[in-house]
């Protein structure tokens, strides 16, 4: 349910500041937001209480943002105060980000491999999938030892196993019948 709530009010969110064309800058004031509020822990505390009036907290995000980001998304945080969805205002920036990436033509691409990958590899990769989906890649890696060998890649709903472990569960698979 909450997936669902930020990917319904960071698009609204991002229609907005399409339409105003602000959305380079509401990125980099969703990223400011984010971080305010992980290394800040009484600001998170009080966004978060359900104890402090609607009131109060859209003065502390006043205090704390007011002319360090763009209207629009101030108004979303008072948004977010106003119909008590304070805790999403953190898991909005990457779907924002998402969206606006989307937008501009760039797909984010997970990238699990077994063990770490080049900068020379990576690009390669890059490349690859760039020809692969007609679109700019960007490359996100992580490293599962789990895997053996070979990698997983993850763009979107569409995933790529050419791990070993992959290769031998579908072996496994095959062998039982499944």
């Amino acid at each position: 349910m909450d997936g669902r709530i930020v990917r319904r009010y960071a698009a609204a969110l991002f229609n907005r500041a399409q339409a105003a064309g602000v959305v380079d800058a509401v990125e980099s004031d969703l990223g400011l937001i984010a971080y305010s509020l992980e290394t800040i822990p009484r600001l998170e505390q009080a966004m978060t209480s359900p104890l402090i009036p609607a009131a109060k907290k859209r003065a502390i995000v006043t205090s704390v943002f007011s002319g360090k980001i763009q209207e629009i998304t101030l108004y979303y945080l008072y948004l977010l105060i106003d119909n008590r969805r304070e805790g999403i205002a953190k898991e909005t920036e990457a779907e924002y980000v998402r969206l606006a990436n989307e937008a501009r033509g760039i797909v984010t691409a997970r990238v699990t491999s077994a063990v770490e990958l080049s900068e020379s590899e990576l690009a390669a990769l890059r490349a690859k999938l760039s020809g692969y989906t007609g679109q700019q890649v960007e490359v996100s890696a992580e490293v599962d030892p789990s895997l053996i060998g070979g990698i997983v890649v993850r763009i979107g709903d569409r995933v790529m196993d050419g791990s070993i472990a992959g290769h031998l569960q579908r072996i496994r698979d095959e062998f039982l019948g499944r």
